[in-house]
């Protein structure tokens, strides 16, 4: 047996050592061209910003917006395009940012471009609008209220000029919800924060219909049909179960919930908010 080991040895060592023969015979001789050293970068090369970054095209298509460099800071610039796409005249920029750079933006209809800044790096964020016709003379504060920190709850897509905003100027703990009219910056109240709302969402038809709450151990959701209505309470949970609220059905009178009560593990449910129970199994 042993003998037989060796045999099955030295035949696979002579095959391999046939198989190196073979390759150093069909080896290309040793190339006489001169080597070329590879070009060296800077560092700098690969942190520097680009010359012109995030570009989002207008719903319409008629103008490009992009960050660019301005006044030593990167701001936002707007492009004309002609009825085939192509740019047309030169870029304007439509902020002059110069203490920090603009972090991002986004269209607001076809007029408007909106982008948040703060002012002395307090990180009291305010929401601004600029209307594209203009240059950076033409900003809009939608919230300028000092020592006050504003975000954005929902962009309302389908209207061009209102967005929903929250900011705590009635109460520096809390976040009130207001609609906003990006043309005249004229907020109307949707929503007063009793202290305890953590959440908004809203339906496809832009109203402010569902909060979420939270102590630190129950969390609850609350539901209004319309926004002349009151808030209720419809489903409070403990730690232990999970009934998060995502976004309403299309037709605006359900949720999609993620849940496990019930349950072993979460699930996506329909959930009717007239009975606060979930519904169909997604």
């Amino acid at each position: 047996m042993n003998r037989c080991l060796l045999c099955r040895t030295s035949v696979a060592a002579l095959m391999f050592a046939t198989l190196l023969s073979s390759a150093g015979a069909q080896a290309p001789a040793p190339s006489s061209a001169p080597i070329t050293a590879a070009k060296v970068y800077d560092v700098r090369d690969f942190f520097k910003k680009p010359e012109r970054s995030r570009f989002s095209l207008a719903p319409d298509g008629r103008h490009l917006a992009f960050m660019a460099r301005n006044n030593g800071r990167q701001n936002v610039f707007v492009q004309t395009l002609d009825a085939g796409g192509a740019p047309s005249g030169e870029a304007r920029a439509l902020t002059n940012e110069s203490a920090r750079d603009v972090s991002g933006f986004f269209w607001k209809g076809n007029a408007h471009v909106v982008y948040a800044k703060d002012f002395g790096g307090d990180e009291n964020f305010h929401v601004l609008a600029v209307p594209i016709a203009g240059d950076s003379g033409a900003i809009k504060d939608l919230t300028p209220y000092d020592g006050v920190r504003a975000g954005i709850v929902d962009d309302l897509e389908d209207d061009d000029n209102h967005l929903l905003i929250s900011h705590n100027k009635r109460d520096k703990k809390v976040f009130d919800v207001y609609r906003v009219d990006v043309r005249t910056g004229e907020a109307k109240l949707v929503a007063e924060n009793p202290g305890n709302i953590t959440g908004w969402i809203t339906d496809h038809d832009g109203k402010l219909r569902v909060a979420t709450t939270n102590d630190g151990v129950n969390t609850s959701v609350l539901y209004r049909d319309a926004e002349s209505e009151p808030f209720k309470t419809i489903v409070t949970s403990n730690f232990r179960e999970t009934l998060q609220p995502l976004f309403f059905t299309f037709d605006n009178k359900r949720l999609y919930v993620n849940s496990n009560r019930g349950r072993d593990k979460q699930a996506i449910f329909e959930f009717d908010p007239k009975i606060a129970k979930e519904d169909r199994l997604i």
